[in-house]
């Protein structure tokens, strides 16, 4: 009995889970590609500026936890005057991270 009630809570849960992350998962992981894609371009062959900065930007991103980045984005942002919802900071969250070791992959 209370086996079935569990599971009659449980599977709608898991089922708007699922949605939401593939609701992240599509653009993040697009606009992600795209972004390191154009990154790994200029770490490989850009100018010495522009390198040093995809080369900043790249091991910025990597270096820090992704947690990190979306609490700065959720909670730190709103102290700059910049206010996002849930669902928009972890997008960029995903993008800016995402995009980081891709730029790594492309690099080679």
């Amino acid at each position: 009995m209370d086996t079935i009630f569990f599971t009659d809570q449980l599977i709608p849960a898991l089922n708007r889970g699922l949605f939401m992350s593939i609701k992240l998962i599509i653009p993040s992981g697009l606009i992600g590609l795209m972004l390191g894609i154009a990154i790994g371009t200029l770490r490989t062959f850009g100018h010495a500026p522009v390198r040093k900065i995809a080369n900043t930007y790249a091991n910025v991103f990597r270096g820090t936890p992704l947690l990190v980045q979306l609490f700065l984005l959720y909670f730190g942002l709103p102290n700059l005057g910049i206010y996002l919802d849930a669902y928009t900071a972890a997008v960029i969250g995903f993008i800016l991270c995402s995009g980081a070791y891709h730029s790594e992959y492309i690099r080679g």
